[in-house]
């Protein structure tokens, strides 16, 4: 009975006397030989000051494609994605109706020409006869009448056409532009109703950022303004330039519009509705930057050595920005003056002594 409590005792002691080395070794004091390290000097450099605004990639061109007619789609050859030459056609609607009322009025014009044609034989008759002093003004100013009379008939039936036929332009809609269908509202056999969306023709050669601004910032832009446009989804950051600047904002949002125009050559694989950021470049920053190998991450953590009492090297957390050349911001964590450790060809611990290999000043 005694032999279980022997074996707990004796596990009890071993776990104990490891845990008592473990405690040890992480309190184990920091080595006396110094550690070759580069040191710099924090100071201020001046940098671009950088302003971001996010977007959203578009075509130069977005044309959306509506009718003016009542109608059922009778033939739709296109799906989403398609590419389309400018003019090839997309919709045809079902017109019956509006081709018969064209026929109508077709017929009532050549009926009001004829008339029109009579009256004017009549009108140049009795003008001649009236100079001739062979009719009276009264009969001359009837037959003028009526010669009129036929004209502004043969003129009301021709707009009348006009606009049947305009209508009937309608019952067909072909690609404005040379590019891609994005978007399909409709399929055939469906009811078109007049001024509804039924198809979305893009421009996907040329593409364009519309960024929303707010107010505050919207100063900042003016036509013609270099700016870089990362895309995240690319990994990529492409050159681009303000082409519009819309003075009006929207009163309920306080945003003002801005369209970058983005600069590539050839066909970079950039999709219309890609998420991106445009990076506008104005003004100056005095900022305090450190090399990015001198940064030391732990977790979420990010810091980096300094230089404290007796040259003893001292982990400091920090707060970081934007990355510039190789060099990262420090918004917060570091004074201007204080040394740091730059690189390091070993590993450097809390508290271990460093001695300065190529010591440099920063500005």
């Amino acid at each position: 009975m005694r032999r279980p409590a022997f074996l707990l005792a004796t596990v009890l002691l071993l776990a104990l006397g490891l845990s008592a080395c473990g405690d040890a070794d992480e309190s184990a004091a920091p080595s006396d030989d110094a550690v070759p390290v580069a040191l710099e000097t924090v100071g201020q450099a001046a940098q671009p000051q950088v302003y971001r605004y996010t977007g959203t990639v578009q075509g130069a061109r977005r044309v959306p494609l509506s009718t003016k007619l009542m109608g059922r789609v009778t033939q739709l050859p296109v799906d989403e994605g398609d590419r389309v030459r400018r003019g090839q056609l997309l919709l045809r609607l079902n017109s019956d109706n509006v081709t018969a009322q064209q026929r109508q009025v077709q017929a009532r014009l050549r009926e009001a020409r004829a008339h029109l044609d009579n009256a004017r034989t009549n009108f140049e008759r009795f003008e001649t006869l009236y100079q001739q002093e062979s009719a009276t003004k009264k009969e001359f100013e009837d037959v003028q009448t009526r010669y009129e009379s036929a004209q502004a008939q043969v003129e009301a039936l021709e707009n009348q056409l006009a606009e049947i036929e305009d209508m009937l332009s309608y019952a067909t809609l072909t690609a404005p532009v040379d590019g891609y269908v994005v978007e399909k509202r409709i399929e055939e056999g469906a009811m078109a109703a007049p001024g509804q969306p039924l198809l979305v023709v893009e421009t996907l050669d040329a593409m364009k950022v519309a960024v929303q601004v707010p107010e505050q910032d919207i100063n900042r832009f003016a036509m013609g303004d270099e700016v870089d446009v990362e895309i995240a989804a690319l990994e990529t950051t492409l050159p681009g330039r303000v082409d519009e600047v819309n003075p009006s904002g929207n009163p309920a949002s306080r945003q003002f519009h801005v369209q970058v125009v983005l600069q590539q050559e050839g066909e970079a694989p950039v999709k219309s509705g890609m998420y991106a950021q445009v990076l506008l470049r104005k003004g100056e920053q005095t900022i305090i930057t450190v090399p990015a190998e001198a940064l030391v991450h732990r977790g979420q953590l990010t810091g980096l050595y300094t230089v404290g009492a007796e040259d003893r090297a001292v982990l400091r957390w920090v707060r970081t920005g934007q990355r510039f050349d190789g060099r990262i911001e420090v918004l917060a964590g570091l004074r201007v003056g204080e040394r740091y450790v730059a690189r390091t060809d070993g590993r450097l611990q809390e508290g271990q002594k460093v001695t300065a290999q190529t010591p440099t000043v920063r500005n």
